[in-house]
């Protein structure tokens, strides 16, 4: 007599004892995963395009609009070029698993990029690309050990994700400190003009300068602008002022409105201020604050006002402020590689 246990019922086989997969397997993965990977990476672009855009911004919205959809066209010659692969673990919906298989990818990959924003090096695309290598190794192997495994690698990614920004961010202010030959973080001072978009601080030497921008018509204006040098600095000087798609100097009227504090401009033209803090000089010029009915008196003291208030909130910035305003002017072979 034979135990029950014993005995080997033909056909049926317990998931958990089923054959390890083999090389041909891994590679349907691997391969799978890649596809899935630069199937996605077009569509969540354009998806993050448009939820960083400025509202109003029209022409950012059509641009985001544009690479979504070429991206979901680029995706589906991508994606079926491995349908192959799919057809083997699901020969009954083999492009219904497919689209399963890129709609999962797509969500990974937008949920990691709110947690840590893309950047052009080794690391970030090998972060971007694991995601759909778990999901692809869930979908084709088909057992509870791979689902979970997929599951938790993700879980593990999404968790990781913080601290490797933090990592990120370092390694991306040093590299741009070291490249730009900037000499002191104390000069990069951060400052907010409300309702506008800064952009990328640029070096020149001596002075740190910051360009604020808002969306004119098909593109956006210069309307801001933000000057900062270490050491004390004529206070009443030329100061850069912003129009549009170009910049000038200027030299307007100078009055001190409190010690280290002076205000440029008139009783009914208010151009900036300049702060002396720290041992480096702050210089903010124009702005935009919305207008009614105000004389050009009253709407010169809101633009004064506003401006203080910006001058005065000057900071310096953090490995997290400049993660944003902050632009490689040459690649360097850390931040290939980590960032």
């Amino acid at each position: 007599m034979f135990k029950e246990s014993e005995i080997d019922y033909e056909g049926v086989r317990d998931p958990g004892d089923m054959p390890r997969p083999g090389p041909a397997r891994w590679s349907g993965v691997l391969w799978l995963g890649l596809a899935g990977a630069v199937a996605a990476a077009l569509p969540v672009t354009g998806v993050v395009m448009w939820s960083e855009r400025t509202p109003g911004d029209r022409v950012r919205a059509f641009e985001a609009a544009v690479v979504a959809v070429l991206g979901l066209l680029v995706a589906v010659p991508v994606l079926i070029s491995r349908l192959r692969s799919v057809r083997e673990s699901w020969p009954r919906h083999p492009k219904a698993a497919l689209a399963a298989v890129f709609v999962a990818d797509a969500a990974a990959m937008l949920v990691l990029t709110w947690v840590l924003p893309f950047r052009a090096g080794l690391l970030s695309c090998l972060l971007y690309c694991a995601p759909a290598l778990l999901v692809s190794a869930a979908a084709l192997l088909r057992s509870r050990t791979a689902v979970l495994m997929a599951a938790v690698g993700l879980a593990a990614l999404f968790s990781l994700a913080a601290p490797l920004q933090v990592l990120q961010q370092h390694v991306a202010t040093r590299e741009w400190a070291r490249a730009t030959g900037l000499p002191s973080r104390s000069i990069a001072q951060v400052v907010t003009f409300p309702g506008m978009t800064q952009d990328p601080y640029s070096w020149d030497g001596r002075t740190l300068t910051a360009m604020f921008s808002l969306p004119v018509g098909p593109s956006n204006a210069w309307l801001g602008a933000e000057t900062a040098q270490s050491g004390y600095v004529d206070p009443c000087g030329p100061v850069l002022i912003a129009e549009g798609d170009a910049s000038r100097t200027a030299t307007p009227p100078c009055v001190q409105e409190a010690p280290n504090l002076w205000y440029r401009g008139t009783r009914d033209d208010a151009e900036g201020y300049v702060l002396h803090r720290s041992g480096v000089t702050v210089i903010v010029t124009g702005g935009a604050w919305s207008r009614t009915n105000e004389s050009d008196t009253a709407y010169a003291a809101e633009r004064r006002a506003g401006l203080r208030r910006v001058v005065l909130g000057a900071r310096t910035a953090t490995d997290a402020d400049l993660w944003t305003r902050s632009r490689l002017p040459h690649p360097t072979l850390l931040g290939l590689l980590l960032l």
